[in-house]
């Protein structure tokens, strides 16, 4: 500028194929230090300014990126990063051609001569994703080759003009701000705050996102959003959560990445779908979530390895709605089911959205079970929080299992609640056919008469006396199930086959009995055992589980309209499904 007008001056000797020249204030006064191309590599020049002539220069190869470039009234210093060499630190005298290069093992590199000192930085140093030796702005001495720690990470670094150095980072003792760098008495370069943000450069937790309560089965369909709010971005976050009664746990990892090279506050969040690690008779990878406390632990680190992790506990519940076939307290329906030896199986399940409705394997619950020529699963018919089972023996005794919830002994002794019941061919348990909001249990007897045992929710005596359903001609059917409001009303319905294989549906009114048949459809004789099996698609509609000797069950989904009540069938196999052939009875 000349006369308070800008004038434009030549640089002489520069390569006449030149471009992409950018200036650098990095150099002595009165310099301009240049950056810039050539068909044949990257160039650096230093200019004076007053008479636009060149003092010196230096080429590289083509296959050479400079990062950076600095210089001082005795020294020029790049970082660059060479094809098949890295990335490195160079410095020399001026107009020397000896070099000293020192590999810096990462890239984007910011540099800056300070007296007798090269200082430099990763310029992403503040969000970078990883740890890194050269993520703190440090200092190496020209003539001694000894470090000196600066600050913890730096942005940007530019000359002032009394001749220090001025850097926008931060330290863990000072936090984030403007930091001048000098030299002190010694001679040696130190980082002094000038100006502060009010931001800590050390991790500091906010607060943190965990529901008190998961009541809602639909709240693990998207995911529950477990997060913590911190001072800085580029962060991971670690959480796992510890089933307290079965010591059943879970965890991941999340992270939040920054950008822009400045830290600023962000939440970093994890979804919880629902799922625990198995327990050692579950042989899978994961199963639904019991309910119960749950302790939850979160650490949260710096990307960058900056300052030490935050970690913090606490506590919460989840507390999904009882369901009639839940016998560990899941929230998702079991299949039981007893084998050839006797033995009383659990077969547990988890609804995922691919490949859909997986079967977590096999756990043996009891022995002796094949004494009893009935078993159904009518629900919470004693008045616990839990599903029960009903079982009538050879000699007509009907007994009741209340359900314990307790994954590993999910069922309390027996206790006899009636006798008699061999006058009884066909018994179905689980519907609330009164609409009281328990469930009941229906019987037919060798003469064809259906009839209506309402449940008390008493575990004592939890069967009121029975009442007619309905008129005769039961008879005709050969398998009868309650699976519930199969129909979207408000009552439970009733499932009944005739000996031509058709399947039909009886309504419930909610006063105990059944509005007329509805036809659903033929070819159901191919199965053995039509059990209700629950909400098994968690989707408010009760479910059918179909048999076939043979074969793996089948799942007819509700689709919760009596005119059309199921979808079409879907095969359950996966390794774990329960083996064909293999029990005596499931429901």
């Amino acid at each position: 500028m000349r006369n308070g007008e800008l004038t434009d001056r030549k640089v002489a000797g520069l390569p006449p194929s030149v471009t992409e020249v950018l200036a650098d204030t990095d150099s002595p006064s009165g310099t301009a230090l240049l950056r810039y191309k050539t068909p044949t590599g990257p160039g650096i020049a230093l200019v004076s300014i007053a008479t636009g002539t060149l003092l010196e220069s230096r080429e590289f190869p083509a296959s050479t990126q400079l990062s950076d470039i600095a210089a001082s009234e005795t020294y020029i210093a790049w970082a660059d990063v060479t094809r098949g060499t890295g990335a490195a630190l160079s410095l020399a005298a001026r107009g020397s051609d000896d070099v000293q290069r020192t590999e810096a093992g990462e890239d984007d590199l910011s540099v800056d001569l300070l007296n007798d000192w090269m200082l430099s930085a990763r310029r992403d140093g503040a969000t970078a994703t990883s740890p890194g030796p050269r993520i703190a702005l440090s200092a190496r001495s020209t003539k001694t080759g000894s470090t000196v720690h600066l600050m913890d990470y730096a942005k940007t670094l530019l000359p002032s003009p009394d001749g220090t150095l001025l850097a926008q980072g931060g330290t863990l003792e000072h936090g984030e701000g403007l930091y001048r760098i000098a030299l002190n008495d010694d001679g040696a370069p130190v980082a002094t705050l000038v100006a502060s943000t009010g931001e800590p450069t050390a991790l500091t937790l906010r607060s943190v996102t965990v529901p008190k309560v998961i009541d809602s089965d639909q709240a693990f369909g998207l995911g529950v959003a477990l997060g913590a709010n911190v001072s800085r971005d580029s962060v991971s976050l670690d959480v796992e959560l510890t089933h307290v009664a079965s010591q059943q746990q879970w965890a991941a990892r999340g992270r939040s990445v920054g950008s822009g090279g400045m830290v600023a506050p962000a939440t970093v969040v994890v979804h919880w779908n629902g799922e625990v690690e198995p327990q050692a008779d579950e042989r899978t990878s994961y199963v639904a979530a019991p309910n119960g406390t749950y302790t939850y632990r979160m650490k949260v680190a710096p990307l960058n390895g900056v300052g030490p992790a935050v970690e913090t506990t606490g506590t919460f519940t989840v507390a999904r709605n009882p369901k009639p076939h839940d016998f560990n307290d899941d929230g998702t329906p079991d299949l039981l089911g007893v084998d050839s030896a006797g033995r009383l199986n659990r077969y547990g399940t988890v609804l995922d959205p691919f490949p859909g409705v997986l079967w977590t394997g096999r756990s043996v619950i009891g022995t002796g079970w094949n004494i009893y020529d009935w078993l159904g699963a009518p629900g919470n018919l004693g008045g616990t929080a839990h599903g029960d089972v009903l079982a009538r023996d050879r000699s007509g005794a009907l007994w009741l299992y209340e359900g314990t919830g307790a994954p590993d002994k999910p069922l309390g002794p027996r206790r006899q609640v009636g006798h008699g019941w061999g006058i009884y061919n066909k018994l179905a348990a689980g519907s609330d056919v009164n609409g009281d909001g328990r469930p009941d249990l229906l019987a037919t007897d060798k003469s064809g008469v259906l009839w209506l045992y309402m449940g008390t929710g008493n575990a004592k005596a939890p069967l009121s006396p029975r009442v007619k359903a309905g008129t005769g001609g039961w008879g005709i059917y050969n398998q009868i199930t309650a699976p519930g409001d199969l129909g979207g009303a408000k009552a439970g319905d009733l499932l009944a086959r005739d000996s031509a294989g058709v399947l039909w549906l009886y309504l419930g009114k909610g006063d105990g009995t059944f509005a007329a048949r509805t036809r659903v459809g033929g070819g159901w004789n191919v199965y053995t055992r039509l059990i209700g099996i629950g909400d098994f698609m968690n989707d408010g509609h009760p479910d059918l589980i179909a048999y076939q000797p043979g074969h793996t069950p089948f799942l007819y989904g509700s689709r919760g309209d009596w005119r059309v009540p199921f979808w079409k069938r879907v095969d359950t196999f996966n390794s774990l499904s329960p083996a064909p052939g293999e029990f005596t009875q499931l429901f």
